[in-house]
């Protein structure tokens, strides 16, 4: 099956899948050509039959939740927005940021005169570089739904473009998410519904709650999730219990235009609720499911617990906790989390110019370097573990039982035992052996993995010492 996923950059990827594949098998090919492993901040939108705009199940198969027209048109979004922190990848940080700006076009985010003179400067030095003349009023147009600005407040973005000379892609780009992430609503999902009496509203899922405003994002009510005792949905109708200061319970109903709209928001609320403010995801969570005829009487005939037919209601399975920490081990695992040592930017970043280019490559390249250090010094690790006597864990292997030749301790330990503790045989005597590798080899290995290359293909070590270190290796080696 054929797929289209337009990125926040309105770029358009195609992806080819199964027929029976999930949601998820989609997310991870897009996110892997990308090279993006923060793949749980992210989700997939499509519209339904009525245009509403719907979140993609993906631990479900794509067949049953879009219309097995070809190719399937997806979108690529972020779900789950988090401090500018937290994220750990330059790519990632990119594509939260041309989120940020769709939502700052559509109004959804308020900015003052000053923060929006110092986001055009940011942005401005983000996609263009140091001060040229006259980008200063595009930025401005692009983040203000094109209200023609004052001549006074080009003049201030100007100076202030100006004042960020020399700042680079990567950090221009953090400080203006950061500037983006405190004003209000930054992250709120909005859903269009309706109130018992008819008036149109959107209502707001964020990290702290609801939001309930106008057509024009005026908020008219705002519930924390502390108050909130259950949603529920029914149909076209979502039912949300809230507790108010007096201690009364009061519902509050919001019609939707399908029961597929009314199920986001009721997913909305559970998944934002559990991705921020739990510290794992419950299993009735993660578990809930429906099934359809044909699963229902398998499971009535076969087995309960059978896949056949299942329909998870929700798809998150990490919070924001479990998400930042498992990115944190991807990046080590992959040895792109070495100190002072920049993730280049990718295919998805804005043109640059030739210099900045050859810049990015060279910092590829250095990357490349401090990976294979890393991996080097995780051989020699293991190497050390091995090495090492299993019962004191001090001292090196340096003795061997007789008869049966095992190894595994040192000489202090082995004269301790009376039978081996491999194959339970008795020990006649214990034989001291002298293992080339303790000393000469590791200390070999260590001189070698403090030793990296240069972009231009010249090696340096860290210091003077290493450099002899070495020589006098190479020397005995002759």
């Amino acid at each position: 099956m054929l797929c289209l996923i337009t990125r926040p950059d309105s770029v358009v990827v195609e992806v080819e899948v199964d027929l029976k594949a999930n949601g998820e098998d989609i997310l991870n090919q897009i996110c892997w050509k990308m090279g993006i492993i923060e793949v749980d901040y992210f989700g997939l939108q499509f519209t339904g039959t009525k245009g509403e705009v719907l979140w993609l199940n993906l631990r479900n198969r794509i067949s049953q939740q879009v219309d097995s027209v070809s190719p399937c048109r997806l979108r690529l979004r972020v779900k789950f927005f988090v401090e500018p922190h937290l994220i750990l990848q330059v790519q990632t940080r990119h594509l939260f940021l041309l989120h940020m700006k769709e939502e700052l076009f559509k109004g959804s985010l308020r900015l003052n005169t000053e923060q929006a003179i110092e986001l055009c400067a940011l942005l401005a030095q983000a996609e263009f570089g140091d001060y040229n003349h006259n980008m200063a009023k595009y930025c401005y147009s692009q983040i203000c739904q094109g209200q023609e600005p004052s001549h006074d407040t080009i003049n201030n973005i100007c100076w202030r473009h100006k004042e960020l000379e020399g700042v680079g892609h990567a950090s221009a780009e953090y400080q203006a998410l950061q500037l983006v992430s405190s004003l209000n609503n930054y992250g709120v999902e909005w859903h269009s519904a309706r109130d018992s009496e008819g008036q149109e509203l959107l209502i707001g899922v964020g990290p702290e709650g609801l939001v309930v405003s106008k057509t024009d994002f005026t908020p008219l009510e705002r519930i924390i999730y502390p108050v909130i005792q259950m949603a529920t949905q029914s149909g076209k109708n979502v039912y949300v219990s809230i507790t108010k200061d007096s201690g009364d319970s009061v519902v509050l109903l919001f019609k939707f235009i399908s029961p597929s709209a009314a199920n986001g928001l009721y997913r909305a609320i559970t998944e934002i609720h559990a991705f921020y403010r739990c510290d794992t995801v419950m299993s009735t969570v993660k578990m809930q499911y429906s099934r359809d005829f044909k699963g229902h009487l398998a499971s009535l005939f076969f087995n309960e617990s059978i896949d056949l037919g299942k329909r998870y209601m929700f798809d998150i399975q990490r919070t924001s906790k479990e998400v930042y920490d498992r990115a944190r081990r991807a990046l080590f695992k992959t040895g792109m989390s070495v100190p002072n040592c920049e993730t280049p930017r990718d295919s998805c970043s804005p043109s640059s110019s030739p210099l900045r280019l050859v810049k990015v490559a060279r910092e590829e390249r250095m990357c490349m370097s401090c990976r294979e250090t890393h991996i080097l010094r995780e051989k020699l690790q293991r190497l050390r573990e091995a090495l090492t006597c299993v019962l004191c864990c001090e001292e090196q292997i340096n003795a061997t039982f007789c008869p049966c030749g095992h190894m595994f301790c040192c000489y202090n330990c082995a004269n301790q035992l009376q039978c081996c503790p491999v194959c339970r045989s008795e020990v006649d005597r214990v034989q001291l052996v002298y293992l080339p590798t303790c000393a000469s080899l590791l200390g070999l290995t260590e001189a070698k993995t403090l030793t990296y290359k240069m972009p231009r293909g010249t090696t340096i070590s860290e210091d003077c010492g290493n450099k002899e270190k070495i020589s006098k290796h190479q020397n005995l080696q002759k």
